[in-house]
């Protein structure tokens, strides 16, 4: 587990690190249109990598070398199917929402769609998290580190996407060719292959829940671009810095997501209230804590161009702790008695309540407007959950004779 938590850890830093180089190389109206690409980006990497993370790892974990490669040679074509069209669409969407600088938008969109080739879910099924960190997470942080330092020299803040858009080309390669020489290695047979319509039918479960988890994340930051242009580099960089700081956490909610289902009955109703209440204190460390630091970091990322207020910077921190806490809910509450329907029926009124916050909040009030409607669904989405867990799922689980079924290990993106 720690060598996985590590690539999530190395690609944190390398994003955050950029940020600020983006920022001085050009400006903060540039730097948002292209955070608004990698934010709808991130809808379509979801598109192209269409479900191998949720499902890709249990296939390659039971499977000898010729299922593996099979499997791995399937999402390949489907992939590369769906990624042209996808950028397409993403880049496209992206230009007509920045509000200036709409190019920067598309290349942002184009580099964050490309991510959704990441090969992450094989090396998670082989389990070989060091074997991922080399082939895939280095040449990606590599990239970032390239685009970095050519604008740190004076090129155009284009390098910062575009650099991020060829680490992440070269890490598929690179994987893809250790998956195929392995796989080879362990005597992998061929094996026809199917037509795409049917792997593409085959494959489709679970998308649309991912689309929607990864489109409500991304929804916020859409919105205060149209709505409020003026105020969305602020919006981004405090929308920009809690996402980052739970990317690095989430390796606590997959420790826990692990854990909890590993017992039965009573025992497993136990560990899943330890993990909600162990989850509320970090929640609550973690706000005080991003409370902190957030003066200086926002200072820094910002590059002393993008300044916030006390009150955005609260409601950052704040927002930051309620999506801790709604993933850590939904991975080790939910999951591990597969009610994560109850997890879509909470993102969906949540989204129907706090989205409308959002453009009018920030219509109104600007970013701590914005920020305050975010804060409303995250809450409103984690409340719905708990009181779920309590009323519904608890008195099973603490059932002697009951024997919940078998969890389901999932996939869920970061709002």
């Amino acid at each position: 587990m720690f060598g996985f938590g590590l690539s999530v850890l190395v690609l944190a830093v390398a994003s955050i690190v950029a940020i600020p180089a983006m920022v001085r190389a050009g400006g903060e109206v540039a730097w948002g249109a292209i955070v608004l690409g990698q934010s709808i980006g991130a809808i379509g990497a979801v598109i192209v990598g269409y479900g191998w993370g949720l499902t890709g790892p249990a296939r390659i974990a039971g499977s000898d070398a010729t299922r593996r490669r099979a499997e791995f040679v399937e999402s390949i074509l489907v992939k590369l199917a769906l990624l042209l069209p996808v950028c397409a669409i993403t880049a496209s969407i992206a230009f007509a929402l920045a509000p200036s600088r709409p190019a920067y938008a598309a290349v942002g969109a184009i580099a964050a769609t490309t991510s959704g080739l990441t090969a992450a879910w094989y090396f998670v099924g082989v389990a070989r998290p060091y074997a991922m960190l080399i082939l895939e997470t280095l040449p990606r942080a590599g990239g970032t580190a390239v685009g970095v330092a050519l604008m740190d020299i004076g090129h155009n803040v284009i390098a910062g996407p575009g650099c991020m858009f060829l680490g992440i080309v070269g890490g598929f390669l690179i994987s893809s060719s250790w998956v195929f020489t392995t796989t080879n290695r362990d005597g992998a047979q061929r094996v026809p292959r199917p037509s795409l319509i049917s792997v593409l039918k085959a494959q489709r479960h679970g998308i649309a829940s991912n689309v929607g988890t990864t489109a409500y994340a991304a929804a916020p930051l859409m919105i205060v671009s149209v709505v409020v242009p003026a105020t969305q580099p602020a919006f981004a960089l405090a929308d920009k810095v809690g996402t980052q700081i739970n990317v690095a956490l989430a390796p606590i909610a997959t420790v826990l997501q692990g854990w909890v289902p590993r017992v039965t009955g009573p025992a497993r109703a136990k560990r899943a209230e330890v993990a909600l209440i162990a989850s509320l204190g970090i929640a609550i460390v973690l706000f005080i804590g991003t409370a902190l630091i957030a003066p200086t970091l926002t200072n820094w990322l910002g590059n002393s161009e993008i300044s916030l207020s006390w009150t955005v910077m609260g409601l950052m921190a704040a927002c930051t702790a309620a999506a801790f806490l709604d993933l850590v809910i939904q991975c080790a509450v939910l999951a591990p008695y597969n009610r994560l329907d109850v997890a879509v029926r909470a993102l969906i009124v949540s989204s129907m309540i706090g989205l409308p916050l959002v453009a009018v909040g920030a219509k109104l009030f600007g970013t701590v407007g914005a920020l305050s409607g975010v804060l409303a669904g995250l809450l409103i989405c984690a409340g719905i959950e708990a009181i779920e867990y309590v009323r519904s799922i608890r008195p099973l689980g603490r059932d002697a004779d009951h024997d919940p079924s078998d969890a389901t290990r999932v996939e869920l993106s970061l709002p």
